[in-house]
Parts: C-alpha cells; structure tokens; sequence
C-alpha cells in the first residue's frame, strides 16, 4: 500500500520527514493534534514521501519503504 492511502485511511493531517545522525522517521500529525512517528527502512532513507510504501511487520509495527515487496513462492510442506 502507498503511504499516502495508507495516511488518508487514518485521517492524518499532516507528513514530514525527519533526518537525524540515527537514520529518517516520519513525524505523522493526525486530525485530533495528535503526533506520531513511523520508522523509515534502511535503505529507503533518501526516498521522496510520495515514493514510500508502507510494509507492516508482523508485530504490527508500520514501516516506509521503497522497495516494492511481493509474496514469493510458496511451497506447502
């Protein structure tokens, strides 16, 4: 999913990057005032905000990412 309909789904207001020494977030401001972050991957930092996906892990944590992830195969065991 592109972040900005994943944004427009959670009724943000507002995206910014942030760069600092430790790597690139997004600061988020919802609707209600409310901020919060989302962690840019790795080797996605220098992406433009209308480039970033958003790749959920399995602990429900979003991440912004470039790179387009795609299932694999599959092989039942």
């Amino acid at each position: 999913m592109k972040l900005i309909e994943f944004l427009k789904e959670r009724n943000a207001k507002s995206v910014k990057k942030v760069t600092g020494p430790n790597g690139a977030f997004l600061s988020i401001i919802e609707k209600d005032g409310e901020v919060t972050t989302m962690p840019i991957g790795k080797k996605s930092q220098d992406g433009t905000l209308s480039e970033y996906n958003v790749l959920i892990s399995d602990d429900g944590q979003a991440i912004a990412t470039i790179n387009n992830y795609q299932d694999g195969e599959t092989m039942e065991l």
